[in-house]
């Protein structure tokens, strides 16, 4: 018997004289470098605490806030904060919080709650909310559980506890977080004027601080309200504020605004600042924003024309689905926009692959078409799981509006709807859009329309699809160029279906000169007579051209001069108003067939390109390629 208490007193001996772990040498020796952000050093010192040590609780908390906030693995970070407050519970079975750990025990409930939230866990992250308030009630959070509650959508009981937080005292230094909170809150419950007071609200109170996310949200809200020059305004003040702990994303949103605009230099200038912000902000938030920065950066390119740029993109992003625990937004409803996106970029790149076909060699002419017929495949299942992802969360009536808590939140791309839903179905949506009485619903008005005139044309309702879009054109707002824009090109085949030829090539011209890209997205061909020299290159250059889906053979619109030779073929295309279109020239080649196929090549890329060059520069700070910049350099990047 008193052998084995002895040995039981020896077993439990670390426990009831041995100090900490957390207070021995070498762990705050690894702790003061994790706290001069010394990562790699503190990782290093850690793992050899773990070396000798496997369960060093202590030792096992810092290497999860090294992985959390030194790193951005957050699945990692779990792993360590759950097995340090195992550690902890088996050395204090009683009382952990009473211990001689009990401090550290509370800080591992709070950030294994933090975790838990980032990796979309949210049920458990109320739970330990729960349990740390219950075991430090001096310390409660209870405030926190306000996101989580909203990603769960307990709308209710997430602002019936903010607003709880705000007629508390005690919980004064969380009135800024609830009030973010709510916005939200009636942000994801489609009261927009109500989520954009709240957000106004922390502005006023704070000043915007240097936390740029209160304008950041602000902005957004004005944006879904359609006051655009005052989101402009307040996502810039935004950028002013930069935090590298911030989960904002100001400059995403502002290139997405001034795209939509067909701003597109300062478009492109923004996603580069997109890339710099996120880049500069703390491993634990450039990992999380990546996903949300790749999508600024697929749509801005979509707008631009580069859809060859945009489809590599939002593909990558559609195979590796990220974490949305910063942003209020449904996951299947972020997944539906990235799909319906990803949907259109693969028709504008069918359209491509077709255009290619009117000019490929015979041994070119098989890999093509199998190109084409998987392409055209892969869109038939994109476009119906987009219309099953929007089904299943927001319905076509939300993802419809121009901007909201269930929108595309695209509106130049919006009216392509019909791709996904059915005509039909996007007619009878938009017809009960208009019908809803709601403040905002007034400015939503020429948006539905833009949408209600490209579904009628998709139903065979042309006379209709003449007078809506003629209407949209009219009564969109001056900044909606992309979407005017579009509604042009689809005005162009409405026309040309109905005969009114001349009316359709006024609107061409317009597009030629200002958005040439809009007659690949609408699936537009150019009236165009072709005159050549008589020679032979110039000859199967006519004729190729011809059989494009972009040229349509007619002795009254567009004309295109060839001359040349079997090495070199050039070409003048000529406006029906006898001004100059663009000159284009095919690459040297050693007979004519090939030069001929050059210079098909050479117009194809020209003149239906986007208005704005992108350089491979440009390309590779845009998609995040480029080096890193850290936060003391973001400072110049932004002024």
């Amino acid at each position: 018997m008193k052998k084995r208490l002895c040995a039981l007193l020896l077993a439990l001996s670390p426990l009831l004289w041995a100090e900490p772990p957390e207070q021995a040498a070498e762990y705050q020796e690894a702790e003061r470098a994790f706290g001069q952000q010394k990562f790699a050093q503190a990782r290093q010192l850690t793992e050899n605490l773990l070396k000798k040590e496997p369960d060093n609780y202590a030792a096992l908390y810092l290497l999860g806030a090294i992985y959390h906030y030194g790193e951005g693995s957050i699945p990692r970070a779990y792993y360590c904060y759950s097995r340090a407050r195992q550690g902890i519970e088996k050395a204090y079975p009683e009382h952990p919080e009473k211990s001689a750990s009990g401090v550290l025990y509370g800080v591992v409930l709070r950030e294994l709650a933090e975790a838990a939230q980032q990796l979309e866990r949210y049920q458990e992250a109320l739970a330990l909310y729960d349990e740390a308030d219950r075991l430090y009630p001096a310390q409660k959070q209870t405030t926190l559980k306000g996101w989580p509650l909203l990603k769960l959508g307990r709308f209710e009981e997430s602002r019936q506890l903010m607003l709880k937080t705000l007629d508390d005292p005690e919980l004064s230094a969380y009135r800024e977080h609830a009030l973010n909170t709510l916005g939200n809150i009636e942000f994801e419950a489609d009261n927009m004027q109500k989520s954009y007071e709240y957000f106004m609200k922390v502005v006023e109170e704070t000043g915007g601080g240097s936390e740029p996310v209160f304008y950041c949200n602000a902005g957004e809200a004005a944006r879904d309200l359609l006051r655009l020059d005052e989101a402009e305004r307040l996502l810039l003040k935004a950028t002013e504020n930069f935090n590298p702990m911030t989960y904002s994303d100001p400059w995403g949103f502002l290139a997405e605004l001034y795209a939509a605009e067909s701003r597109m230099p300062e478009a492109l200038a923004a996603l580069k600042q997109m890339q710099a912000w996120r880049i500069s902000g703390s491993a634990q938030v450039s990992q999380n924003k990546w996903a949300e920065c790749y999508g600024h950066a697929g749509s801005v390119l979509l707008q631009m024309g580069y859809d060859e740029k945009a489809l590599e993109i939002i593909e990558r992003l559609i195979r590796r689905q990220d974490r949305n625990s910063s942003i209020s937004t449904a996951p299947s409803l972020v997944e539906a926009r990235l799909v319906y996106l990803y949907s259109l970029a693969l028709q504008r790149n069918i359209q491509r692959t077709r255009e290619k076909l009117s000019y490929a060699s015979w041994g070119e002419t098989p890999r093509l078409l199998l190109k084409l017929v998987s392409m055209e495949r892969q869109l038939r299942r994109e476009r119906e799981r987009a219309a099953n992802l929007v089904a299943s969360n927001t319905g076509i009536d939300g993802f419809i509006q121009p901007y909201g808590a269930r929108a595309l939140d695209e509106p130049s791309v919006s009216t392509a709807a019909w791709s996904c839903f059915g005509a039909g179905a996007v007619i009878a949506a938009v017809e009960r859009s208009l019908k809803v009485d709601k403040p905002e619903m007034e400015a939503r008005k020429p948006y539905l329309t833009a949408i209600l005139g490209e579904a009628y044309y998709y139903d065979w309702r042309v006379s209709d699809a003449q007078r809506t879009l003629e209407q949209a054109i009219t009564i969109l707002p001056a900044a909606e160029v992309k979407l005017r824009n579009r509604c042009k090109a689809v005005l162009v085949r409405v026309l040309t279906q109905q005969g009114k030829s001349s009316e359709a090539l006024k609107l061409l011209q317009a597009l030629m000169d200002s958005d040439p890209s809009q007659l690949r997205a609408c699936q537009v061909a150019l009236p165009i007579s072709i005159e050549t020299d008589g020679g032979r290159s110039a000859n199967l250059a006519r004729n190729w051209l011809y059989a494009s889906p972009r040229c349509q053979q007619s002795s009254s619109g567009f004309v295109l001069k060839l001359q040349g030779d079997d090495r070199q073929l050039q070409g003048q295309l000529v406006s029906p108003d006898g001004t100059s279109a663009g000159r284009f020239e095919g690459q040297p080649r050693s007979n004519a067939a090939d030069t001929a196929r050059s210079f098909c090549e050479v117009f194809h890329a020209q003149a239906f390109a986007p208005i704005i060059d992108l350089s491979q520069g440009d390309i590779r700070s845009i998609d995040g390629s480029t080096g890193a910049v850290r936060a003391d350099a973001l400072k110049n990047l932004t002024e």
